[in-house]
């Protein structure tokens, strides 16, 4: 009687993937970064168009869409672009060294590293959002 034979194992690293051994791959990192902002984003924007209009010039005059949308981000462009442009930033350079971070782990310790930086920077220089 021959022993059960194992079924081989599949390698750890996706050969075909976009993550081998060696390889640098900055289109993945930066998408997983981007998602990072992306999604809060988009759900910020769709709790904004839900919610009724409170200001009692907009409920008077009848607020159009893009004018809520507008007044809800308006103070917000400069911090959430310089923390996107930082986020960025750090994610290329996690993924210049040969060996090191995968594109996923990589863009998502960017976009909190990078938003972290940007808060400190911003905070010390006395912006308040």
């Amino acid at each position: 009687m021959s022993a059960p034979q194992r079924p081989e194992r599949e390698p750890r690293l996706d050969p075909d993937g976009d993550d081998r051994p060696g390889e640098r791959a900055f289109t993945p990192t930066l998408l997983v970064t981007l998602a990072w902002y992306a999604v809060p984003v988009l759900m910020y924007l769709a709790w904004v168009l839900t919610q009724p209009p409170v200001d009692v010039k907009c409920a008077e005059s009848g607020c159009t869409v893009a004018g809520r949308v507008s007044s809800a981000v308006s103070g917000g462009w400069a911090w959430t672009l310089s923390a996107l442009t930082a986020s960025l930033l750090i994610a290329v350079l996690l993924r210049l060294p040969r060996a090191g971070w995968r594109a996923g782990v990589a863009g998502s310790a960017a976009a909190v590293l990078g938003a972290g930086l940007v808060t400190v920077v911003l905070r010390t220089a006395g912006w308040v959002v």
